[in-house]
């Protein structure tokens, strides 16, 4: 496979290994310690002037060809519209579909589906965490990660609204495995949802749809655990009130 002529900087934790990558990083920012250390470290991965940014998550270890694939639609990158993003398929270690980062797809842009489909991509409305390859413009233009978020739904928060305009793909042959499990604090999580719901990167059907999933996983939660539901409840009420 010929090699495409982009600048990448990968944004890692420090225990997270790229060496076995056929393709190797341009350039490498580690992320550093607190609720701040990715945001801090994304902006300086932009900083380096690289085009792309490679986020891999401190839970997952990339296949050695993952980010030579994600770097495979690059010169379609007209067809599919100019993403901004496209993020590698997260398995467990049975190869299924991990639960933790599943693909969230765009369901309101028929041309983006059509195209994605053409490319073998699905197109993407958000995505969570686990190797994702993020332009330096969405940077530019929406800020890094938000740190206030941090370990509770800032992934979709932000690729929220840096996909609201512009789109992303799931590039299917990149593949990182799960190895290790790290469920956000359900009382978190639930705040900072009514959070992104009430803030400006989701549109009015699109939050129609992200509330009726968020209320799905509720409901779940409550009944396996009916004594979280005070708990849940304050957290609903926090996310109320908190700035979006």
């Amino acid at each position: 496979m010929p090699e495409i002529s982009v600048s990448v900087c990968a944004v890692v934790p420090v225990e997270v290994r790229l060496d076995a990558q056929t393709r190797a990083p341009n350039d490498t920012v580690e992320v550093g310690p607190g609720r701040a250390g990715l945001a801090d470290a994304v902006r300086a991965a932009a900083a380096t002037g690289a085009t792309w940014l490679w986020l891999v998550d401190a839970r997952v270890r990339p296949d050695p060809i993952a980010l030579e694939e994600l770097l495979v639609p690059l010169p379609c990158a007209g067809a599919l519209g100019d993403p901004v993003l496209f993020a590698g398929k997260v398995v467990g270690a049975d190869g299924r579909l991990d639960r933790d980062a599943p693909p969230w797809p765009r369901l309101l842009a028929r041309e983006l589906a059509m195209a994605g489909a053409d490319h073998r991509l699905a197109a993407l409305r958000a995505a969570r965490y686990g190797s994702l390859l993020v332009h330096r413009r969405a940077v530019e233009q929406h800020g890094p990660p938000r740190p206030e978020f941090a370990g509770a739904g800032d992934d979709l928060e932000w690729t929220g609204r840096v996909l609201r305009d512009e789109p992303g793909y799931l590039a299917p042959r990149s593949v990182a495995v799960r190895e290790r499990d790290g469920q956000p604090d359900p009382v978190a999580f639930a705040a900072n949802r009514v959070r992104i719901l009430r803030g400006n990167g989701w549109r009015g059907q699109e939050k129609a749809w992200f509330g009726f999933l968020f209320a799905q996983d509720l409901s779940q939660r409550i009944s396996a655990r009916p004594s979280e539901t005070p708990r849940l409840a304050r957290a609903l009420v926090r996310g109320l009130r908190s700035p979006a």
